[in-house]
């Protein structure tokens, strides 16, 4: 199974380099998934949740989100410094998404074979399914433009938002 795995995520990942192939080789276990064994990922280091929804992997960013929040969430509950909440999501978000990348990766890929065919998997279905999309991450930055914008308007203009 392993063999099968690797052979078609050879044939279908997008930009796979001899160091992404060594490190997918090297955490994949016999049943295809990863064993969660971090190997650092530098685009995934330094865009985070960004780079996951980049690369197609929605429910591993939110998961990666969510854990970011939670902890700053611990962190403002213990009145911590609104900065410094901001700067722990962004590390623990980082550090999340560049040293977990393959292990997450691997999972959806796992997801995406059980969708185009578990014995007979159409390398084409699994290439349309690991080309990398930009509008998942723009719908993601737009988003998040929208919710904060308020506070930006008033840190701008002086504006105070309980008026």
């Amino acid at each position: 199974m392993r063999e099968k795995f690797l052979k078609i995520l050879n044939e279908s990942y997008y930009n796979l380099t001899d160091k992404d192939k060594k490190n997918f080789e090297e955490i994949m276990q016999d049943d295809g998934l990863g064993k969660c064994k971090p190997k650092f990922n530098l685009w995934g280091f330094l865009f985070g949740w960004f780079y996951l929804l980049y690369r197609r992997m929605s429910i591993e960013a939110i998961a990666v989100l969510l854990i970011s929040l939670l902890f700053g969430y611990i962190l403002v509950y213990l009145k911590f410094h609104p900065l410094l909440v901001l700067g722990e999501i962004f590390i623990i978000n980082s550090f999340l998404s560049g040293f977990c990348y393959y292990f997450l990766y691997l999972n959806k890929f796992s997801r995406d074979i059980d969708y185009c065919g578990e014995y007979n998997t159409d390398i084409d279905c699994m290439k349309k399914r690991a080309k990398p999309k930009l509008l998942p991450v723009v719908i993601a930055v737009i988003f998040i433009v929208v919710l904060i914008w308020p506070w930006i308007y008033a840190l701008i203009t002086g504006v105070s938002l309980r008026s």
